[in-house]
C-alpha cells in the first residue's frame, strides 16, 4: 500500500492548510477574518476568563453615534491568569481600545491583537502583566521553580510529582509553529481524514482530542500524583485524566476510552508506560480553513518514557503505533518545566457562539 506523509498532503492541499501566524486550535481562521483589521474603541461592561477562550465585552459609540455592544475574543482564561492578567483589569466602566481582526459572521465581534489602556499603555494578546502592574510584551514572565523533595511514598524511580508545563512565551506556542507532525499515514488515513469537517473537532464540544496532542497543548500546565502504586496525570487543557497502573498488567477485558489503559514500571529513573484501549479517535484535528484530520483507529497503541534530565526538565519520548491508520510508527519526544502553583483546572465554556 502506498503511504503517504501528513506533510506532503498539507503541502499540496493550498492555503487551505497553511497555518497563519496567529494559527490557533479552536478554527480562528474559521470565525474571524486575520486578512484584516480594525480598531474599536469603547467602555467595559464585562469581562469572561473562560476556557478555552476569554472574551471582553465593551460598549462602542457607532458612525451614528449609537452604542453597540462588541466582544473581543481574548486567550484562555487559565492561560491569561498564568501571565498575570486579572478580571479587575477590565473593570466595569474601563476605557480600552482593541486592534484586531474582525469576525467572518458576526459583525459585533473580534479577535484581539492589542488592547490600549486610558494611561497608554498597550497589552498584547501574548504579553505578560508583572508583579509591579507594568506590561511585557517581550520576553517570558514564568519562571521554573525548584524541585520539591522527593515524598516519602515514591519508593522507586524519580519523583515526577508537582505541576509541569511549556514556559510561557511572548509568541504563539510552538505547537502552531507549522503544519504538523510528519505521519506515514496509511491511504485508509487519508480516505477518512476526507471526512472531516471542522465541526468533528472534539474541542468544539469541549471534549479533549488525545493523550498526546493534550498534553502540551495551549501551553496549559499538567498535574501530576505520584505513589507507589500508581501515577495520576490531570492535564491542564480539558481536564483530562490519566492513571498509569504501576507494576500491574492489563487486565483481559478494556473499556475503550479516549484515554485508554495505562500500564507503567520503573527503569531505573525512567517511567516506561505502555497504553492501549483507545477508542476511534483523532491523532490531530488541524483548525482554520481545514477540512481534514488525522484519525487513529482502536487499534492505536502508545509507547511512553518519562524522565528528568540533566536540566531539571521533564521529558516525555514515546511513540505512536496504528496497524489501520499509521504506515509507519511515530515517535517523538517534548519536554517541560516545573510550574509549582501555575495549575488551574480547565473547566471549558465555550463563548465562540455567543450564549443569551
Amino acid at each position: 500500500m502506498k503511504n503517504i506523509i501528513f506533510g506532503t498532503i498539507l503541502a499540496i492541499g493550498g492555503a487551505a492548510f497553511m497555518p497563519s501566524v496567529t494559527y490557533a486550535h479552536h478554527g480562528v481562521n474559521g470565525q474571524f477574518d486575520l486578512s484584516k483589521t480594525l480598531e474599536k474603541t469603547g467602555t467595559v461592561t464585562s469581562v469572561k476568563f473562560v476556557n478555552p477562550h476569554s472574551y471582553v465585552y465593551f460598549d462602542v459609540k457607532n458612525e451614528a453615534g449609537a452604542t453597540e455592544g462588541w466582544r473581543c475574543e481574548l486567550r484562555s482564561g487559565s492561560l491569561l491568569r498564568r501571565k498575570g492578567w486579572t478580571v479587575d483589569m477590565f473593570a466595569e466602566g474601563t476605557e480600552i481600545k482593541i486592534f484586531g481582526s474582525p469576525a467572518r459572521e458576526e459583525p459585533t465581534t473580534c479577535y484581539t491583537e492589542t488592547i490600549t489602556f486610558a494611561d497608554g499603555k498597550v497589552l498584547a494578546r501574548y504579553g505578560s502583566v508583572e508583579a509591579d502592574g507594568s506590561f511585557n510584551n517581550e520576553k517570558d514572565a514564568a519562571a521554573a521553580a525548584e524541585a520539591p523533595a522527593k515524598p516519602e511514598a515514591v519508593v522507586a524511580g524519580a519523583d515526577l510529582s508537582g505541576e509541569w508545563g511549556e514556559p510561557v512565551a511572548s509568541g504563539p506556542p510552538l505547537a502552531y509553529a507549522g503544519p504538523g507532525p510528519d505521519y506515514d499515514l496509511t491511504l485508509a488515513a487519508v480516505e477518512a481524514g476526507d471526512d472531516w469537517t471542522p465541526e468533528d473537532n472534539p474541542r468544539f464540544q469541549c471534549k479533549p482530542t488525545n493523550i498526546i496532542l493534550d498534553y502540551r497543548f495551549d501551553q496549559m500546565v499538567n498535574k501530576i500524583e505520584q505513589s507507589a502504586d500508581e501515577i495520576k496525570l490531570t492535564y491542564g487543557f480539558m481536564d483530562l485524566e490519566r492513571t498509569i497502573h504501576l507494576g500491574g498488567t492489563f487486565p483481559d477485558k478494556i473499556e475503550p476510552s479516549l484515554a485508554g489503559y495505562s500500564v507503567g514500571a520503573w527503569n531505573g529513573d525512567k517511567l516506561e508506560v505502555k497504553t492501549k484501549g483507545f477508542e476511534k479517535g483523532f491523532l490531530e484535528v488541524i483548525g482554520g480553513r481545514s477540512t481534514r484530520s488525522v484519525p487513529h483507529s482502536d487499534q492505536m497503541e502508545v509507547t511512553e518514557v518519562f524522565y528528568i534530565d540533566g536540566a531539571g526538565e521533564l521529558v516525555r519520548e514515546y511513540t505512536i503505533t496504528d496497524p489501520t491508520y499509521l504506515a509507519t510508527p511515530y515517535v517523538h519526544l517534548d519536554k517541560s518545566v516545573r510550574q509549582n502553583g501555575q495549575y488551574l483546572p480547565f473547566q471549558c465554556d465555550d463563548l465562540t457562539v455567543e450564549k443569551k
